[in-house]
């Protein structure tokens, strides 16, 4: 199949690697003026190196990268758009003149991104929405990639698939192990909205105490934390029920995704990954704020308004969060009303 893979970052380059080694033909679509000179080295050379999981070096061949929208857009059949979630507002429009009926939008990850597309792109469209990557990694030079960690299991939301669609396009993706049953429960599963924003606002003084020496997931988590992730849990399933949409806890979830035995406690899953975690943030101004708040939180909230659910967790961390950045996070959130 012909991909566009809109963004190079860690995960557009990761993904796009992927499908290059599968057999697909993908053009990378640069939508930003940040990392040119890395983004310029690509364009010379053609080709950057994946290391998987610290075993094997894969060459990929670059098919076709470009800043031309036109170009990158009108012949794809798949449009996989991996750029943060932030951006998906100006992508829709940007895309907008040359997208055609029939053509795939996939969105990785979403909180129910589709909405936001689908108030700019009025051809006829197929989505698929994915609640995190397939992937983890990160950019180590302008033309090499390391993989650190891939999703054990993959959750989707099909929009406007028939079942035959469905099929093909699993045949030539990575995986999806399950389908979700709509936009919101891909978006009130996205791991990022709880974790980070919880993990962060609750870490703000450590995060500034310690000027780069932080670990999100090996520190911040402690038992007084997880309790407040359990109370956000209730909110969230409590919107779950009224959408419809199954039940299900962030620990449980999560081993879903990262675990290939689910007999596990999903707790000692969680914490045997935290161990193997990253460095980061150094900064409160991060997207685990700055893009989980407004796309995650204040969506969240936004439902439990529309649909009559309380969000005090959640609108409390916007609220919180908002004060430490001074950014008025519902102003600029995904609102669904």
């Amino acid at each position: 199949m012909k991909y566009t893979v809109i963004g190079t970052g860690n995960v557009g380059l990761i993904h796009g690697a992927y499908l290059t080694m599968q057999g697909h033909e993908v053009t990378f679509l640069k939508t930003s003026s940040q990392n040119i000179e890395a983004f310029e080295t690509l364009c010379e050379k053609k080709e950057y190196i994946v290391n998987d999981f610290h075993k094997y070096d894969h060459k990929i061949v670059i098919d076709s990268i470009t800043t031309s929208f036109e170009t990158a857009i009108k012949d794809a059949e798949v449009i996989f758009i991996t750029t943060t979630t932030l951006q998906h507002k100006d992508i829709a429009k940007r895309i907008a003149p040359y997208v055609s009926d029939g053509q795939i939008i996939c969105l990785m990850p979403s909180y129910a991104s589709r909405m936001i597309f689908e108030k700019y792109l009025t051809k006829s469209l197929r989505y698929v929405e994915f609640e995190t990557t397939v992937y983890n990694g990160r950019i180590l030079s302008p033309t090499k990639v390391n993989v650190s960690f891939q999703n054990c299991r993959v959750a989707a939301c099909f929009t406007n698939f028939t079942d035959a669609d469905k099929e093909e396009f699993k045949k030539n993706f990575f995986k999806i192990d399950l389908e979700r049953v709509s936009s919101f429960d891909i978006a009130l599963h996205n791991p990022n909205m709880i974790v980070h924003t919880i993990g962060v606002l609750l870490s703000a003084s450590r995060i500034e105490y310690s000027k780069g020496e932080f670990w999100l997931y090996k520190e911040a988590f402690t038992p007084s934390i997880i309790n407040v992730i359990r109370r956000f849990d209730l909110e969230k399933n409590n919107l779950l029920k009224v959408l419809k949409c199954p039940e299900l806890s962030y620990f449980d979830a999560a081993k879903w995704r990262n675990e290939e035995d689910l007999n596990k406690d999903s707790l000692e899953v969680f914490k045997s990954f935290s161990e193997e975690a990253s460095k980061g943030p150094n900064s409160l101004n991060h997207r685990y704020l700055k893009e989980d708040v407004p796309m995650g939180l204040v969506m969240m909230e936004s439902l439990g308004k529309k649909y009559g659910v309380d969000t005090p967790i959640a609108s409390s961390i916007i609220s919180l969060a908002g004060a430490l950045l001074d950014i008025d996070f519902r102003e600029q959130g995904n609102v669904i009303i």
